[in-house]
């Protein structure tokens, strides 16, 4: 008597993707190194359905997920630390960098004894402008193709969105050396409204595109993190101005 088989359909989350191309190679990458019966990935939904004899633990899935790209799969039912965990692991390049950024404009305060917060704005700032225009550098017409998709700006002006590493640049030595604070003040606002604008519609429509701030050398989809970066740059930005003039 031939023996039935019990087939299973689990549907997983699916974090990391940014086109077609991504859910694709997860797809492929599923169906081969798994052998399930069906494997189908949706980017819109973002989205894994697996059709198969067992079901599979989520390490497993991830062990071969992780190994295809900057992707993973996330827990069905995940408690609210899981949560925040897991979305600050999903931005741990960003989160990097404006950790580092942070505790080196707090280190330097240490020397004096005392807290400055306008000497921790503008070191701030300094630090942080120096730091990602250092990573669009690396490649500055990657950085142009992605950005002038959702800053404002470079919608209407293209040629804005390659000489913007170097304008950061230029911004981060005038805070760092205190020079032209006025213009530099200024011209952050302008510069950070304009992508915080961006980014909200991108996010608000939902569209897959991958965030700029950090270049093109890696690979970080738009998200609310984006939004919160600039949005402080702004927030120091207006104190200062308040402050000093």
């Amino acid at each position: 008597m031939k023996s039935l088989l019990t087939t299973y359909e689990t549907v997983y989350k699916v974090e990391g993707m940014t086109c077609q191309a991504c859910a694709d190679t997860i797809e492929t990458g599923i169906k081969t190194n798994l052998g399930v019966l069906l494997a189908h990935v949706s980017l819109e939904k973002k989205e894994l359905r697996i059709q198969s004899d067992t079901i599979f633990e989520i390490n497993h899935i991830n062990s071969v997920v992780t190994n295809l790209g900057d992707y993973r799969i996330r827990d069905n039912n995940p408690s609210l630390i899981s949560n925040i965990v897991e979305y600050f692991v999903s931005k741990k390049p960003i989160v990097i960098a404006l950790s580092l950024v942070t505790i080196s404009s707090l280190a330097l305060q240490v020397p004096t004894n005392t807290f400055d917060i306008n000497k921790w704005f503008m070191t701030y700032m300094g630090l942080f402008f120096m730091l990602f225009s250092f990573l669009k550098l690396l490649n500055v017409s990657g950085f142009s193709m992605t950005f002038r998709k959702y800053d404002l700006i470079s919608k209407k002006i293209p040629v804005f969105s390659t000489i913007y590493p170097y304008i950061e640049l230029a911004l981060a030595i005038a805070f760092l050396t205190e020079s032209l604070l006025m213009y530099a003040m200024i011209f952050t606002l302008i510069f950070m409204i304009s992508q915080s604008i961006g980014v909200y519609n991108s996010l608000r429509s939902s569209e897959q595109i991958q965030c700029a701030c950090m270049g093109s050398a890696i690979s970080l989809p738009l998200s609310s993190l984006t939004l919160i970066e600039n949005l402080i740059m702004i927030s120091m930005a207006t104190y200062m101005i308040q402050t000093y003039f």
